[in-house]
């Protein structure tokens, strides 16, 4: 497949100096009517913020090349290989497949708009890296021999100079360009490819140039032979801007390529050393080089020309080892997308990076008061120097006598006051107007704190452990009507629009002064700023801020105002209205709050140094231009609100690697794991190259966790003892604002089970466990069924002795007694008294023949069929003549058989009913049904007498045990019991019982116990 082409060439390769040679007067005369026209066309050397990485910071030595590919990475080329930067951390770059790079000592880097990076070796070849993946070329695949000097982007392709030559890559294939098509030198030292579409290729031989259009080269034009390219960026109009040559002598403008011999301007610089640097035009049009000694800046190099006998044009900046800079020799420069300028030393890298505050350099260097100035810029005081500040580095100090703090006039003047006294000034500071001798013994240490000028002229003075002053009409005066009658020393004052004068203290108490009247806050207005160490008017309202926050007085209190984050408004000094809202100077930094209460927070990544003390006044002012100027601890800056920089947006983040359990694995497409790994990391980052502190990460791995996984600055995910499944790893970076980037390419993980955890495996236990829970239920039925034969051999045994004991004692008597009673009735001869014991007798023999029953139940367990249809109809009969009552007995389907203990329950049930109807019901008629349906023994007694209570029927009547003794046999034997009665509507009883212990009487003997 083809490669993607590059992206255009942004910087080239450093090289060194060449001999120097003197530059023609003319020019030297042109340059210096230039050089006061100069413009400022962007931040100067000393305004950028330096940051510098060495061997400690774990940078590589001796970069000579760089190069940003799209996804944001910043790649370093050194001897000792590639390496590539994320802003904090370097990491050198082996490719994660089979195919290694062919050499590591890296010449020149070239990127490409998909992503990859063109890599060109010192001892020949070129390799191509995407994705992890290389490709490489040899001269075997038509490359020229040796090492590869340089690349330029032309159109679809891309050229390579080297040693032994120029090659061509088409996108699919390099091809070596020789004679053929024109070039006819031995070496390609540099090639370039101009706005126009011309290819010029510097050789041992001169210039060739191939014409937009053109199939061959032309010439070679010239003999000046450089290693570093031909440099040419478009203008912000899209026009072709300046062509820069660097050689031997300097770097200067050419006109045209192909008379780039001929001295058409004026050295731009002049060559210092016998070695070539190296250069660099940033976005604005600034020139940036180097030469044996430092790196150099020009902000016009369009009208810049280098003196007689000088190396730099006028206002050309320097910056070197004692500025800070990592090594004393420079091997290459780079500018990358945010606009930060890279400088490769022997020593390590260095970032020059646009900050949005600046810092005012080589004046005042600790805290001062600020007021605006006319025109540009502040005046500013530390107490022992005054200064007119502007944001051009343009600085001016101010004659006389010097002072601690500053206030702004009623009529566009200016106050200072110091222990000399107060004077009141021109409003830059130079002249004069008026002066003002202190009071005696106005404080302890003479400090002045604050000064404010009231709507009446009256000048007001806070003296530190002094207390409060007020001169007007040319005399000091302690204000009584203030808190301790003046005594208490004011944190801050401010005189607002409306002719209030308001005082803010230590003590979390506000007074304001409005006539001669005052009125004081506290808590219990609503004020909970802590130390009131600012006060200020915004929007037609007086805020106060402190040490806790600030708050807005509202006309009667004071209300608290919110901002997110809620950190930015501690420790507040300073405030001015300006763009996008109110700017505020605390402990959090510099703060810019909308009207929505959204705070937006510049600090050390702003480019902001230390921050200010709650106890400083006047850290903050607005100049006339816009610029919003501040002092911390570090001195003083300006930001200008019309230019600020927001956080770029965070570039995709990659997954650099995977650890499990100690062993590293490659960040492919997909990993798949062991059974049950223990401890599993994932490292992953987003390249941030300008403020990499702002960077915040968010993880999940789906399939795990429900929703993100904050990491805040952290770029590695741990997890342990992941279960088998499947999962899907993600990270994605957020920037300061919230503003997230791309998500990384998912990571598949598969997690692969262990034995134990296979599926298969999981049921093979379940079914073991439920044959084992079977075992175990089918032996507890055992031990049961052991259990109760046990008891019910037991019970038969007491059954017997029982059954022997009556048998051989009460049955015995009263057959004795029968025979008694016999004898004596056939001796009497009333006839009446014979038939009475004759009756007698016959109830005893019927009682004796039921008690023998009982015996032989008591023998036979109850174990034996009964033939319950007879049994109930005999009971009937009896019953029906011992009260003179018809009882109607009928039975319906087949006569059930049943074992003893069943028909007993069910006659004893019969007999109370039948009683019951006869004795107490008054019935004309009594019937009893019994039958047999689904597996039920059902028997229903009837009658039409008197019916039963319906109270009676569920709870008994008291003293009587009848219907309760019905009850509890039927529920003994398993049935139920239900009784349908009402006053005058006779009574219906329906009994029914379970068939099942009956069927197993018939099929189990006396010896065998069934549970089911």
């Amino acid at each position: 497949m083809p490669i993607s082409p590059p992206l255009p060439i942004r910087q080239r390769r450093t090289q060194r100096c060449l001999p120097v040679l003197l530059l023609v007067f003319l020019w030297c005369l042109l340059a210096a009517a230039q050089a006061a026209g100069a413009a400022d066309l962007a931040r100067t050397l000393a305004q950028r913020e330096h940051t510098a990485w060495t061997e400690r910071n774990g940078a590589p030595e001796r970069v000579s090349a760089f190069a940003q590919t799209a996804d944001g990475w910043l790649w370093l080329g050194t001897p000792r290989g590639l390496f590539r930067f994320d802003g904090k951390r370097f990491e050198q770059v082996r490719p994660a497949f089979a195919q290694r790079f062919p050499d590591t000592d890296v010449y020149t880097l070239q990127a490409d708009p998909g992503g990859g990076l063109w890599i060109g070796w010192r001892t020949g070849g070129i390799s191509h890296l995407r994705d992890g993946a290389v490709r490489n070329w040899s001269a075997d695949d038509g490359l020229p021999h040796g090492s590869i000097w340089g690349f330029a982007v032309d159109g679809p392709g891309l050229w390579a100079a080297g040693l032994d030559g120029l090659a061509w890559f088409d996108g699919y294939a390099w091809k070596r360009i020789g004679k053929e098509q024109g070039f006819g030198a031995r070496k390609a030292s540099s090639v370039f490819v101009a706005a126009d579409g011309t290819v010029a290729v510097l050789s041992e031989l001169g210039l060739f140039l191939r014409e937009p259009g053109a199939q061959r080269f032309t010439g070679p034009v010239g003999k000046l032979d450089m290693r570093q390219p031909f440099l040419q960026r478009r203008n912000a109009d899209g026009s072709a801007g300046p062509l820069f040559l660097l050689e031997k002598r300097g770097i200067r403008i050419v006109d045209r390529l192909q008379d780039y011999e001929r001295l058409d301007h004026p050295w731009i610089a002049r060559q210092r050393g016998p070695v070539t640097g190296s250069m660099l035009v940033d976005r604005s049009g600034a020139l940036w080089y180097d030469d044996d000694r430092s790196l150099n800046r020009i902000a016009d190099p369009a009208r810049a020309a280098a003196l007689p006998g000088r190396y730099h044009a006028p206002g050309a900046e320097s910056f070197g080892t004692a500025q800070g800079l990592s090594g004393r020799t420079i091997h290459c420069l780079f500018e990358d997308g945010d606009g930060n300028i890279w400088v490769g030393t022997n020593a390590g890298i260095d970032r020059f990076r646009a900050t949005n505050i600046v810092q005012v350099k080589g004046a005042i260097e600790s805290r001062a008061n600020l007021a605006p100035a006319p025109g540009t810029g502040v005046v500013a005081t530390d107490g022992e120097r005054a200064w007119r500040l502007r944001h051009d580095r343009a600085m001016e100090r101010l004659p006389g006598t010097v002072g601690d703090v500053l206030a702004p006039g009623l009529r566009g003047d200016l106050w200072i006051g110091g222990l000399a006294g107060l004077t009141r000034r021109s409003a830059d500071g130079l002249r004069v107007l008026e002066e003002v001798r202190l009071p005696p013994r106005f404080s302890p240490i003479g400090k002045i704190h604050a000064l404010a000028q009231g709507a009446d002229g009256s000048v007001w003075m806070s003296a530190i452990g002094g207390g409060a002053w007020r001169y007007r009409d040319g005399r000091w005066e302690r204000p009584a009507m203030l808190p301790r009658q003046g005594e208490k020393t004011p944190l801050s004052m401010l005189a607002d629009s409306r002719g209030r004068v308001w005082f803010g203290y230590i003590d979390n108490q506000v007074v304001v002064l409005d006539g001669e009247r005052t009125r004081s806050f506290g808590k219990e207005q609503g004020l909970e700023v802590g130390k009131v160490a600012l006060l200020t008017e915004y929007g037609g309202s007086v805020l106060a801020g402190g040490a806790d926050g600030l708050a807005r007085f509202d006309g009667t209190r004071f209300r608290p105002v919110a901002a997110r984050p809620a950190q930015a408004l501690g420790g507040l000094s300073g405030a001015v209205a300006g763009p996008g809202g109110l700017w505020l100077n605390g402990a959090a930094g510099v703060v810019r709050l909308d009207a929505a209460g959204r705070a937006r927070i510049f600090d050390e990544r702003d480019g902001l140094r230390d921050r200010s003390g709650i106890l400083n006044v006047g850290t903050m002012a607005r100049a006339a231009d816009g610029r919003i100027w501040m002092s911390t601890a570090a001195g003083v800056s300006w930001l200008d609100p019309a230019h600020i920089a927001p956080d770029p947006k965070p570039h995709k983040t990659s997954l650099l690697r995977v650890a499990v359990d100690g062993k590293v694995h490659d960040a492919g497409p997909s990993l798949v794991l062991p059974p049950a790994p223990g401890r599993m990391s994932f490292a992953f980052a987003s390249p941030a190259l300008s403020m990499p502190e702002r960077i915040r990460y968010r993880y999940r791995l789906e399939g795990y966790d429900r929703d993100w996984q904050q990491a805040g600055a952290d770029t590695e995910a741990t997890y342990t003892g992941l279960p088998p499944g499947s999962y899907r790893f993600v990270a994605q970076a957020l920037n300061g604002d919230g503003v997230a980037g791309p998500q990384s390419d998912p990571l598949s993980v598969q997690v692969t089970p262990s034995l134990t955890q296979t599926a298969w495996f999981r049921a093979a236990c379940a079914l073991l466990a439920a044959a084992l829970l079977w075992g175990l239920y089918r032996y507890r039925l055992h031990v049961q069924a052991r259990r109760l034969l046990a008891i019910e051999r037991t019970r038969q045994a007491e059954r017997e002795r029982i059954a022997r004991e009556l048998h051989d004692t009460l049955l015995q008597g009263v057959q004795g007694l029968i025979f008694i009673f016999d004898a004596a009735a056939q001796s009497t001869a009333q006839e009446a008294l014979r038939a009475r014991l004759d009756a007698a007798l016959a109830r005893a023999r019927g009682l004796v023949a039921e008690a023998r029953d009982r015996v032989h139940g008591l023998r036979a367990g109850d174990r034996t069929g009964v033939d319950l249809a007879p049994m109930l109809a005999g009971l009937a009969a009896r019953i029906g003549a011992e009260y003179k009552q018809e009882i109607a007995f009928t039975v319906e389907g087949e006569p059930p058989h049943v074992d003893g203990e069943l028909a007993e329950t069910c006659a004893r049930i019969a007999e109370e009913a039948l009683r019951n109807a006869c004795r107490h019901g008054a019935a004309r008629h009594v019937g009893m049904v019994l039958g047999q349906a689904a597996r039920q023994l059902t028997l229903v007694v009837r009658d039409d007498g008197i019916g039963i209570d319906g109270d009676v029927t569920k709870a008994g009547k008291p003293g009587h045990w009848g219907l309760t003794g019905m009850h509890e046999r039927a529920l003994l034997a398993g049935g139920r019991l239900d009784i349908v009665a009402g006053a005058g509507q006779g009574t219906e009883l329906r009994l029914q019982l379970p068939l099942a212990a009956a069927e197993r009487g018939e099929r189990e003997g006396p010896d065998s116990v069934a549970l089911y």
